[in-house]
Order: structure tokens, then sequence, then C-alpha cells
């Protein structure tokens, strides 16, 4: 989406242009730091994945503004991005497949170190003739919610050999991707037994990367096997706190047809609806009943409250990724006042 009609900072955030979309950045700095915190004792770190939201200034905040610090991306051209602002050690989910890959990894790793995830022999042998000290490998496992991953343990046998006998590139270790919640157990124990098989064999992973990167960070939490080393997640930034929603999308009502029912002028090209319709975070009864592509369809119990034109509406995602990824900038909020204004910079990145 096009940045709006831009206010000065200082303007209250009820009163930007709308829709726009607005971050509580106390809200969003105590959900990183309780996060971070939370991990502390145990030997898993907390890897951001920055591709959620796809600015440097979010991710600065993720790392403590550490440059050093590992970042999770989707894409090559995500990475560009956050290479481009400075970041020096970013893991990427795609595997290096195809002419154009391997040459956006030639330039990534001349200014950063660069973890790519393979699933196959074939894109291992995408990087046959490379041999950079920037560059590490993690082999994918597959599970229950996800799939992709390599598919027999013979051939993870096979994979880890080639990479230690015959390829100068470091291998790091594991990722597993889980999904689904209901399928967290089983990504757990996929990775394991992948481990205990390599370990059978004499070789030892010194990674064990979990990405939950759309699932509650305290769920995953609570049930987290030690031998995790890093733990990617995307959401808890966003994540609820209290009845103040860190990340919401500003709406206003533009017309109110009959009694109970109300027309706001944010839709889909607002807010994504891919994954479910947004909550309606500042009126309790009132819910989303369908959304086109610029208008929202609200409806409520008119006999308990009483909707007018110009009345503003604040609008939690179903997802936050595919939000963020519908606007240029978003607005950073303190004290109900536009703090500052930050782009998107890696929004559309998807190759």
């Amino acid at each position: 989406m096009e940045r709006p009609t831009s206010k000065p900072i200082g303007h209250h955030y009820l009163e930007l242009d709308t829709p726009t979309m607005v971050i509580n950045t106390d809200l969003l700095k105590s959900n990183i730091k309780n996060a971070q915190s939370s991990l502390n004792g145990t030997s898993c770190k907390l890897i951001p994945n920055v591709g959620t939201h796809g600015t440097a200034e979010i991710a600065r905040y993720q790392t403590n503004s550490d440059h050093d610090l590992p970042v999770f991306v989707d894409t090559f051209q995500q990475a560009q991005s956050f290479v481009n602002h400075g970041f020096k050690n970013i893991i990427i989910e795609s595997p290096p497949v195809g002419v154009g890959k391997v040459e956006s990894l030639h330039r990534l790793v001349n200014t950063a170190h660069i973890t790519v995830s393979l699933s196959s022999l074939a894109h291992l042998n995408f990087l046959k003739y490379l041999s950079m000290e920037n560059l590490s490998v993690l082999l994918r496992i597959p599970n229950k919610s996800d799939s992709v991953g390599i598919g027999t343990h013979q051939e993870l046998i096979e994979l880890v050999k080639l990479l230690v006998e015959h390829f100068k590139i470091y291998w790091k270790g594991l990722i597993t991707v889980s999904k689904g919640s209901d399928g967290l157990e089983e990504s757990f124990k996929g990775i394991l037994s992948a481990e205990a098989l390599l370990q059978s064999h004499s070789f030892t992973s010194n990674e064990l990367l979990i990405n939950t990167s759309n699932q509650p960070l305290s769920k995953v939490q609570s049930n987290l096997p030690p031998e995790i080393t890093g733990l990617i997640s995307g959401n808890y930034p966003f994540e609820v706190n209290g009845s103040v929603p860190t990340c919401s999308v500003v709406s206003t009502v533009m017309s109110t047809p009959e009694p109970g029912r109300a027309y706001i002028d944010c839709g889909q090209k607002g807010i994504s609806i891919d994954r479910g319709v947004p909550f309606v975070v500042n009126y309790e009864n009132a819910v989303i009943e369908k959304m086109s592509a610029e208008h929202g369809y609200l409806v409520f119990d008119a006999v308990e409250m009483n909707l007018k034109i110009g009345d503003k509406i604040l609008l939690r995602p179903a997802n936050y990724s595919d939000t963020f990824n519908l606007y240029d900038f978003v607005n950073l909020i303190k004290n109900d006042r536009l703090e500052s204004v930050i782009e998107t910079a890696a929004r559309g990145a998807f190759k």
C-alpha cells in the first residue's frame, strides 16, 4: 500500500489517514525483551524471523542492534534487503535453486555470513563449485506438519558425508519447520531422531534449529527439548499484551446503512484475510463479517453500541507477515502519538 498523506510526528494515531498500520513501540520492546529473557539459562538462542515484518528498525530492536547476531529470512531477496541495512549473519530458508539464486548467494557472501537450508542432493549440487568462508549449510528435516526436507535417513547420511568429505562449505547442522502447534511434538521428535542417527555414524550437529515462526512463542517454549540450540520465531514482537494491541490496522467507519451494520475503509488491500478475518480490538461485540478489496463489513449488536461515521476501528491481523507485506511504511506509536514512520524495505521480496 502506498504511504498515505503524511501527518507530523507527535500526531495522535487515531488522526492518521486510514487504513494504516500502527505498532505500539513500548509493547513491541516489552514483548521482545520478555521473549529473550524467557530463554535465559538455557542453551537455546532466540533467532528472529525478520521476514515476518521486513523492517530493519524492528530487526534492530530484536538484535539489540548487534548486526552479527543471526536473523532468519524466507528468501534471497529478503536476505539482500537486510544485508543492505548492515546485518551480517543471515539464515535463509529458501534453497539456492537456479542460476539466479546462486548468483545472489555470491553477492551476499561478499558482505555477510550466509546459511542456506538444503533438502536434497540437487540443492547441494548447486553449491558444488563454491568454496566460501562466509557460507554454511543446514539440512532440513521433514515432519508431519511440514513435508519439505530430506526424504530418508540414508539420504541424510549420504548428504552429510558429501558435505564433510567433498565440499569446502561448513555443515552447521539440522533445521526443521513446525507449521502447527498440534505437530510440535512430532517436529521435535523428527529432528532429534535425525541427530541421533547422525551421531551413530560419528557425525554431530553444532546447531539444531526449529522454525515455529507462526506459532505463539509461549506454547513452543513450554515443551522445548534441551537439545534444541536455536528457536526461530516471527510473531513474538506482536503478541497480544493485555487489552492494548501491539500491532493493529486503524480503519474508519464510512457508513452505517442500517442498525447493527457498518462499512469501514479497510479491506483486503489494507489487511490480509488469507488466514482468517481480522479481530476487532476496541469494540468487544463487533466482528468482521467479510471484506471486499477496499472495504470491511462490520456487524454488531445495535442495542449495545451505536457506531457513527468517522469512528475508528482497530483491527488485529489474523497473520502479521501477510499484512506487513501490504504496506510500504508502518507507524511506530508511543503514548498514543506518532513517534516515527519506518519502511518495510523487504516488502514483496519473494525470490
